[in-house]
């Protein structure tokens, strides 16, 4: 009696689910994982998501404008990117990563409904 030997595909299966019970990545601050996800994918993402990031902020620098003026807000926002960049790429992609949540809740507060706030007076009549 000879054992069958599984498919490649089985195979295939066996090893990537023995690879998802083998991640031991810790989560990042804002980071949504499917627990189906290899370890090479999450890190994979996380490279890319750095980098992609890392580059947004270089083409915002270089966009800046040429002679804006010692106080302009937009140029001082700019260069405290730029030096985040320098001193601590981590710490800069740890606070991109607070800027996209603040962005994501004003587009929520955009598209509720506004309500009229009740006066006083008709708080009182009621």
């Amino acid at each position: 009696m000879s054992l069958a030997r599984p498919s490649p595909l089985a195979q295939l299966n066996a090893y990537i689910q023995q690879a998802r019970a083998a991640r031991v990545e810790p989560l990042q601050p804002g980071e949504a994982v499917d627990a189906e996800e290899l370890a090479s994918v999450l890190r994979f993402r996380r490279a890319w998501g750095s980098r992609r990031a890392l580059d947004q902020v270089a083409q915002a620098v270089a966009r800046q404008p040429a002679n804006p003026g010692p106080l302009n807000s937009h140029v001082l926002v700019l260069r405290t990117l730029a030096q985040m960049r320098e001193l601590s790429p981590d710490y800069l992609l740890h606070f991109l990563v607070h800027v996209k949540g603040l962005q994501a809740l004003e587009r929520a507060l955009e598209k509720t409904p506004r309500v009229a706030a009740k006066t006083a007076r008709a708080r009182r009549k009621a």
